[in-house]
């Protein structure tokens, strides 16, 4: 969605894996534990969640139709934030340590 809004602004969507490793706000972690893997996912949700609603809030003055696209994106990383937590809170507390 993004990149189409890009392209429908007149910009050119840099999707090369380097650019977008560079650009992300969220750092990638590697483990092959899987509570610690569902752990690190809800906070990178968390920090993408915090940087939608600061990108929403940046369009909202001037761009309505980027502030909606930013705010369905942010609603689904809610989502996202929400099953993640929930999971946690399903497995078993030896699992959670």
């Amino acid at each position: 969605m993004i990149s189409e809004r890009i392209v429908q602004l007149g910009g050119d969507p840099n999707l090369s894996p380097e650019g977008l490793l560079s650009r992300s706000h969220t750092e990638y972690v590697t483990t092959d534990r899987l509570v610690q893997m569902i752990k690190e996912n809800l906070v990178a949700e968390r920090i993408a969640i915090d940087s939608y609603r600061e990108i929403a809030a940046y369009f909202a003055p001037f761009d309505p139709t980027s502030r909606k696209m930013i705010e369905e994106i942010l609603a689904e990383e809610e989502s996202h934030a929400e099953d993640l937590a929930d999971l946690l809170r399903g497995l078993p507390a030896d699992l959670k340590h």
